[in-house]
């Protein structure tokens, strides 16, 4: 059986740590080239200057390390619930933009909200799709959708299939 990739998207925190990784890995970078070039051994040159720029670069650098590593693990953890976990139909609750997130053009994308109750313990899943860059409400209102759950997978073990019931959409202009 052909393995099926999912789209999971990038999440606002691996966003950022795409910013962080790198910026912190210039500043470690010249904080390094500057103290082996001699910057900071003379008593009138300011090693702390170069201790600081340093240090902040390694703070950055892996905080930006962090931020992507656990977006990548979220993006595993819904393709492993694609690959191993159960697929249950859970109702659709609402569409809510992301309002702390703008893209290219200063809309926000949009999750859909959808719930199931787990028939072994009674609790009730609220789950969210992935970014959508349209309102779709109008086309999922009182449906159904698909959502693949990993019980061992933690609070990122599921996928909801949003295309499974979305047609094909084109934003042009």
């Amino acid at each position: 059986m052909e393995k099926r990739t999912v789209k999971v998207g990038w999440r606002d925190v691996g966003i950022v740590g795409m910013v962080f990784a790198p910026i912190g890995l210039i500043f470690t970078v010249l904080g390094v080239v500057l103290w082996q070039a001699g910057a900071g051994k003379d008593p009138e040159d300011p090693l702390l200057f170069l201790c600081i720029f340093g240090g902040m670069g390694v703070v950055f650098l892996l905080m930006g390390l962090g931020m992507i590593m656990a977006d990548m693990g979220r993006r595993r953890a819904a393709q492993r619930a694609v690959d191993i976990g159960t697929l249950v139909m859970a109702d659709v609750m609402g569409v809510s933009p992301v309002s702390n997130v703008s893209t290219h053009n200063g809309t926000h994308p949009w999750v859909v909200e959808c719930r199931y109750q787990d028939p072994d313990t009674g609790v009730v899943h609220v789950l969210r799709s992935r970014y959508l860059n349209f309102n779709p409400t109008g086309l999922i209102e009182g449906k159904q959708v698909p959502v693949y759950v990993d019980r061992d997978g933690g609070k990122y073990g599921y996928y909801v299939d949003i295309d499974a019931v979305l047609p094909q959409v084109e934003i042009h202009g």
